[in-house]
């Protein structure tokens, strides 16, 4: 039996207003691709063969996905053998004037502990450097005890970026008011650092979060 190194499934944080970007920001070029996919490409790399995406709504959904489709990007993008399985979810009709990370995530966990998924790991779709190494190393760090483990790069906690026990992690999406933050807190998170995660191979470039067109030109 081969052993399991990353977790059951990955949620796709791609709801946001984009407001600071001006256009939906999953479907923003990052070095000729756009970033969604390179999320995705990521996490399939890394092993993770089920993903759910995580809406505001349907028209933005259809919106990104429509785009994806048209040549010469392709929907959903193919990692060696290993077949995508994407779901889609949306924020509750109740949320459709509400924004934050948390409100994304509570329907798509309510999905994954459906699913049967013990884990998840969950990453935003505005990580366009995400190494594909860091999957297996949160998921590696989630011990008996603890429920969560989070990433800290260079800057500090990376609050979007955790692996987790479904279990705990849909008893801790209980107050959709409350911080990312404080839910990887609620959760008695280990936090996964520099040293670890510059053992694996990998560089602070990683966590660069891409929010603005002045981000872009950043890395320009």
């Amino acid at each position: 039996m081969v052993k399991q190194t990353v977790a059951d499934g990955a949620i796709i944080l791609a709801g946001g207003p984009s407001s600071r970007m001006g256009e939906p920001k999953a479907l923003v070029e990052v070095e000729g691709e756009v970033m969604l996919l390179r999320v995705v490409k990521a996490l399939q790399t890394s092993g993770i063969s089920q993903v759910i995406l995580s809406f505001k709504n349907q028209e933005q959904a259809t919106a990104v996905i429509s785009a994806l489709q048209q040549e010469p990007r392709k929907w959903p993008p193919v990692i060696g053998e290993e077949e995508l399985a994407v779901r889609m979810v949306f924020d509750d009709d109740l949320n459709q004037n509400q924004n934050s990370a948390v409100r994304g995530m509570t329907g798509a966990v309510i999905v994954a502990h459906q699913l049967g998924w013990e884990t998840v790991q969950m990453v935003p779709c505005d990580v366009p450097f995400i190494d594909s190494r860091l999957f297996p190393l949160l998921y590696s760090n989630l011990t008996k005890r603890g429920n969560c483990a989070v990433a800290q790069s260079e800057s500090g906690i990376e609050p979007l970026l955790f692996c987790a026990k479904t279990e705990a992690l849909n008893g801790a999406l209980s107050d959709m008011n409350m911080a990312a933050h404080e839910v990887i807190t609620k959760m008695g998170s280990v936090e996964v650092g520099p040293a670890a995660w510059k053992a694996a191979g990998i560089t602070n470039r990683c966590f660069t979060n891409v929010n603005s067109k002045e981000d872009l030109n950043f890395l320009n």
